[in-house]
């Protein structure tokens, strides 16, 4: 992977709100960032940062009472939020795919494992036999017999729902495949061989991956680049090499602490204290001066800029670059 070629996916200003009674929730706030061919890029951040809505909001499969307000999404040069609902489904896993978070929500209970195959290779208009066949390869490439192409979904364990999901999301050579905390009802176990298999399976057929969790140390080890979400905003966007040696906002640095290392001692992990703001009233400027051991007069006022510490390596905080308080 190399950043030097043009972005696959790019992502601009996107705003995303959430529209209740009680008044407009902006959940994605003028969002931007880009995918590059082949790479992985993680987005991490805690829960209810706006992950999983930016998933979404690439594919358009945001449901009401989420509505895109601003911004653009393109992927190959093609405007995503303009395009044509026939054509966009026609997109869909033929250039980008989605593994959920939940295998079993995601599969419908009452086809064969073959059946959800036969149904994605019919709605592009592949043939049946070449479907069949391509489905038994599938199976067998996430390691999984073929013969389980005639379960259903709950007759599978977790973890083989999880592989079908990630079959599924194969089935047409995407692209660009987007992988939505896909191990986080499993046991470490079974994380770890999915994981491992993914990687491999990218370093393979070559597709990128945009890579979704919580967990950071996780994504130290899986991805090229790493963005840190934090309240709807990009907090930092960075190499992975570079984000964990010289984490340039605070928050960034605050995870990097809030996991304990498998050498260092217990004593040497430290919780990031307070609570992620409500986004139904944000604090003002930056969203984590609350949180901040550093904050200052400018971070309660004014909402800083992203901006580059490095080369390919994008803060938002106006004391970046300072030494770490």
């Amino acid at each position: 992977m190399t950043t030097a070629a043009a972005p696959l996916l790019s992502v601009r200003d996107l705003v995303v709100e959430y529209i209740d009674a009680a008044g407009d929730v902006r959940i994605l706030d003028a969002l931007s960032l880009d995918v590059y061919p082949g790479e992985i890029l993680g987005l991490a951040g805690e829960s209810g940062c706006g992950k999983s809505t930016l998933a979404f909001a690439i594919l358009r499969l945001l449901r009401p009472p989420a509505v895109i307000r601003g911004g653009s999404v393109h992927f190959a040069g093609q405007d995503l939020l303009a395009m044509p609902e026939d054509a966009l489904r026609a997109l869909r896993w033929r250039d980008i795919s989605i593994v959920f978070q939940s295998a079993m929500d995601a599969l419908n209970p009452v086809l064969t494992v073959g059946e959800h195959f036969e149904d994605t290779f019919r709605a592009h208009g592949r043939p049946a036999e070449a479907g069949r066949a391509r489905a038994r390869e599938l199976m067998t490439l996430v390691d999984l017999d073929p013969v389980n192409l005639r379960s259903f979904p709950h007759q599978l364990s977790g973890g083989m729902r999880q592989r079908v999901g990630i079959a599924l999301a194969l089935a047409l050579e995407p692209r660009l495949v987007i992988l939505d905390e896909p191990t986080t009802a499993l046991d470490v176990v079974v994380q770890r061989a999915i994981l491992e298999k993914l990687v491999s399976l990218r370093a393979r057929l070559g597709f990128a991956m945009v890579f979704i969790t919580h967990d950071l140390p996780l994504m130290l080890e899986l991805a090229d680049r790493i963005g840190v979400l934090y309240a709807g905003r990009l907090a930092e966007l960075a190499p992975t090499a570079a984000l964990a040696a010289h984490p340039g906002h605070p928050y960034t640095r605050g995870l990097l602490h809030a996991f304990p290392s498998l050498h260092g001692s217990l004593s040497e992990v430290r919780a990031i204290e307070g609570t992620p703001p409500s986004l139904r009233s944000p604090p003002t400027g930056c969203r984590f001066h609350p949180r901040c051991p550093a904050a200052t007069a400018a971070c309660v006022a004014e909402n800083p800029a992203v901006r580059a510490l490095a080369p390919g390596h994008l803060v938002a905080c106006h004391h970046a670059g300072e030494a770490a308080r």
